[in-house]
């Protein structure tokens, strides 16, 4: 391992900021102006970006990008984050609060820059700056301010060799986890269609309520403290710990201690429903295998009868285009979007009969059907988040010269 060196940044690059164009610019078809919600966890996602008139690209000049160029949000909920640009994202114009890093006097590698600047180690000692205010935000001196490790050669240059070896590395990684997270992007296309399909009314299919379909009122959790985490206790499920897609996620796990919690303790075939919040609608179906789980006070639980609609079979219901319609109707009657568990109750679907007797047969087979690639995208997340978390690894080693 050759000799490293900690500088500034700002020793090695300037930030400059983009321009604040006008929106009675902006047009259908011309030239992509990239802005902060341009900026994902994923990368750069242009296709929803607005657009200026293709003269602009000579008007402008100076803030027209190029491939490999490092953008980074400025501000916003967003602060910090950034990614590279592809050529596959080109021509773009630089919007006001993103910044690009711009080398002086090639003094490193484009891509080892990349790296530096989207780690762990930099996005932390970056942020300790920008919360200072209600709306976080970063200025060129404090991004730049921000000391890093840098290799160098003997004489005291800059070894770039070692630079492009550790972001080959980086790069190598990167590449692995965008084909996982394509191939996920495939299967859940997949599965959309298989639901429309499967999941369309057909001759025999009746219209129900889903209060018609349960075995009791619904249930609303415990208001209780949150405790840290501890594998004697019960854990706590949170409208958080509920993922977009329906999963129970551990990122942050904590317990609940209150004497009266296992008569919130969740049990086969429950669903569990947010019920107020930016995350009102989002559902989740219990599975064992996340451990003894104990709904908290703005979840609801519902417990399907099982003679007429499955849970699992309902579960796949929510995630349709009917019920986030519905749900975008009926949660925003006041200030703070909200539904009650009698309002759930009021949510209509179809459900598969025979000889006027609901088809539980065929409910289970569309389930399984559905379940099973549900399996699939859930093992390549699993797969996705251990690349992940190689790759921080590898960074936290790589970027510190270790």
């Amino acid at each position: 391992m050759g000799k490293w060196v900690k500088k500034k940044l700002g020793e090695y690059v300037v930030l400059q900021g983009g321009f604040a164009f006008q929106s009675k610019d902006f047009v259908e078809d011309g030239v992509p102006l990239i802005r902060i919600g341009d900026i994902t966890k994923e990368g750069l996602c242009d296709e929803n970006a607005v657009k200026l008139p293709v003269y602009f690209l000579d008007e402008c000049k100076e803030f027209v990008l190029n491939e490999y160029d490092t953008i980074i949000a400025m501000s916003g909920a967003t602060t910090g984050k950034c990614t590279i640009v592809s050529k596959k994202n080109l021509p773009a114009l630089l919007n006001q609060r993103v910044g690009r890093f711009k080398i002086k006097n090639s003094s490193i590698d484009k891509l080892y820059l990349y790296y530096i600047v989207s780690s762990y180690y930099y996005q932390q000692k970056l942020l300790l700056d920008a919360i200072g205010g209600a709306q976080p935000n970063v200025s060129p001196r404090q991004i730049e301010k921000v000391i890093c490790a840098f290799p160098i050669l003997p004489d005291g240059s800059p070894d770039f060799s070692e630079q492009r070896r550790i972001a080959s590395i980086l790069s190598s990684a990167d590449k692995v986890i965008d084909s996982t997270q394509k191939l996920i992007a495939k299967y859940k296309k997949i599965k959309q269609g298989m639901m429309e399909d499967l999941l369309k009314p057909k001759e025999g299919w009746k219209k129900v309520k889903l209060g018609e379909c349960l075995r009791q009122k619904p249930d609303y959790g415990i208001n209780a403290p949150a405790v840290e985490y501890d594998n004697n206790l019960p854990t706590y499920l949170r409208i958080t710990d509920i993922t977009e897609d329906g999963y129970y996620s551990r990122n942050d796990i904590v317990s609940v201690s209150s004497l009266d919690a296992l008569n919130y303790k969740l049990e086969d075939g429950d669903l569990v429903f947010a019920r107020t919040g930016a995350s009102v609608g989002k559902t989740y179906l219990y599975n064992q295998k996340d451990g003894i789980l104990v709904f908290a006070g703005f979840l609801i639980r519902v417990r399907t009868d099982e003679q007429i609609v499955l849970s699992q079979f309902f579960k796949y219901q929510t995630q349709t285009p009917n019920y986030k319609n519905w749900i975008a109707a009926n949660s925003m009657r006041t200030g703070q979007p909200g539904i009650n568990g009698n309002e759930y109750g009021e949510f209509t679907f179809y459900i598969p009969y025979q000889n006027d007797i609901p088809d539980l047969s065929e409910q289970r087979c569309i389930a399984s059907i559905l379940s099973g690639i549900d399996k699939k995208i859930e093992s390549e997340e699993k797969v996705l988040e251990k690349y992940k978390k190689i790759k921080k690894g590898l960074m936290e080693r790589l970027l510190k010269g270790e």
